[in-house]
């Protein structure tokens, strides 16, 4: 089986790698694209079956010819260039969608607003006169450079032409098809960036050993850190850390969330700013026992399944699909709207022994990297007989 994978350069790919090369029986070729004059590659580790593509019109000739010669092509994200390669392809049914969620949800043809929190939007994304002007240039810097002003349209009618969506959680694909980004025939085909066995490789035995509280992944308003920080500052914080992650993302919102943050928890807010070396990182979230992600799509699904296979009590929005997916797999998940209420004495008590293993066992048993290996090879095969 051959199989060309198309992905700009995120860190995303190595993941992805892992499993296609060093678990699948697949010949692949990752073609990785990058912005006109950029000769260096910031995330993925290159391999002897990498290419390096410029996104310019001679490469999407070349992708779309190169497409030709591959039974699978993987979009990795769907970005304007990708989406020109589904437009001009004439068979389409090879081509998979892996969905990373900014393809929709930042996109400003699509889903935008919907996402963002009441206070966040008026605090963040009212119309400043900065931001007026930047609409107004916005659609002449896409008309120069990819030839239309709104390429975001592009992406959507891409979005729609392909046939097969992958996604860990099968909700996604309903919520989208239900909106009407996705085609009604469009199928399923059940992946992960994020097998347990590559997110904890070399700390399979880290659990959570403290009280403190993690809140959001980013410095992103996707998080809407001001409708958490509503709710969070009725609790008593006495002897907690509330940490909040802001060094990945716009550095003038997580300035701006920091600032609040301290006027509502002082010295209890423990924000994050700078990256910090991995083990640094991994043991500083092992002191949080109550994870607060308020996100109202899917996103920090990583961090989210290493919080809970550390043995974390997780809150998410009911609107963010991953939240169903978990419900309904079986793991103990809290609703910030429902569960994280001052008159909920539990509130801010971390999970039992039990329910933690519990988790454990079903993250286990639905992502783990031989449950993963087995959807893959079903999926792919399945893609192969319909040719």
């Amino acid at each position: 089986m051959k199989i060309l994978h198309i992905a700009p350069d995120e860190k995303f790919v190595n993941n992805i790698y892992f499993q296609f090369n060093e678990i699948l029986n697949s010949k692949n070729t990752f073609l990785i694209l990058l912005d006109n004059n950029v000769k260096n590659i910031k995330y993925v580790d290159l391999k002897d079956n990498f290419v390096l593509i410029e996104k310019n019109k001679k490469n999407l000739s070349f992708c779309i010819n190169e497409s030709k010669k591959y039974d699978i092509i993987i979009l990795h994200g769907l970005n304007y260039f990708q989406s020109q390669i589904v437009l001009n392809s004439s068979d389409i049914n090879r081509f998979v969608w892996f969905f990373w969620g900014g393809e929709i949800y930042d996109n400003p043809s699509a889903l935008g607003k919907k996402i963002i929190g009441k206070k966040t939007f008026e605090r963040f994304c009212n119309k400043s006169i900065k931001n007026q002007f930047k609409s107004l240039i916005r659609p002449l810097y896409y008309l120069v450079k990819n030839g239309t002003k709104t390429p975001e349209k592009h992406v959507l009618k891409a979005a729609k032409k392909i046939k097969h969506f992958g996604i860990l959680h099968k909700e996604e694909l309903e919520y989208l098809k239900k909106l009407g980004y996705l085609g009604q025939t469009t199928s399923y085909f059940c992946m992960t960036y994020y097998p347990l066995e590559y997110i904890f490789k070399g700390i399979e035995n880290l659990r959570v050993n403290s009280n403190n509280i993690l809140l959001g992944n980013s410095s992103s308003i996707s998080n809407n850190h001001l409708e958490a920080f509503e709710k969070l500052r009725a609790f008593d914080l006495t002897g907690k850390k509330l940490i909040v992650p802001l060094s990945y993302g716009s550095k003038e919102y997580g300035t701006h969330i920091n600032k609040i943050g301290k006027t509502f928890f002082g010295e209890n807010l423990y924000s994050l700013f700078d990256f910090m070396p991995l083990d640094s990182y991994n043991t500083l979230l092992s002191s949080c026992n109550i994870v607060i992600m308020n996100h109202y799509r899917q996103q920090a699904v990583g961090n989210i399944i290493a919080m809970l296979w550390m043995g974390a009590k997780v809150y998410l929005d009911e609107r963010n699909t991953f939240y169903p997916y978990l419900k309904r797999i079986g793991v103990t998940i809290f609703s910030i709207d429902k569960d994280l209420l001052l008159n909920n004495p539990m509130a801010l008590v971390g999970l039992s022994k039990v329910e933690v293993n519990t988790n454990r066992q079903i993250l286990n048993q639905e992502i783990g990297l031989s449950s993963i290996r087995t959807q893959l090879e079903k999926n792919l095969y399945s893609i192969l007989g319909e040719h």
